[in-house]
């Protein structure tokens, strides 16, 4: 069921659809940041090879995550900024981690990044 306030998709509705685009697509979910008053949010969705898991999962723990080492573990990586914007939800992408297989027809995020669209239209 959809929460709404003032006829716009609450943000927590918004980060559990996400969060299900990235459980579909195996990736790692990292809410990063929330804005004041639920206005908006930071994600990072990250591609880990799972032999890569404990790695990335110890680098977290440790509170490295946005170092070198971080970098190294990840295949690919992308930050995603999701603000309210008067009666409808924005969004930004930045790939901060590209894909370094270049045989691949369509790297990962850039499915993500139409579902995700998808999300956000279905949630204005």
């Amino acid at each position: 069921m959809t929460h709404t306030e003032n006829n716009i998709t609450n943000l927590q509705t918004i980060l559990d659809d996400i969060r299900s685009v990235s459980n579909k697509n195996n990736l790692k979910y990292r809410l990063e940041f929330l804005y004041e008053n639920d206005i908006g949010a930071r994600i990072r969705l990250a591609l880990v090879n799972p032999q890569n898991e404990p790695t990335y999962n110890r680098i977290l723990v440790s509170g490295r995550g946005f170092t070198v080492d971080m970098q190294t573990v990840l295949d690919e990586e992308l930050l995603i900024e999701i603000k309210k914007d008067q009666n409808e939800w924005t969004v930004t992408y930045s790939e901060t981690v590209k894909t370094a297989n270049h045989n691949d027809s369509q790297p990962v995020m850039s499915q993500v990044v139409k579902s995700i669209n998808d999300v956000i239209k279905s949630n204005n």
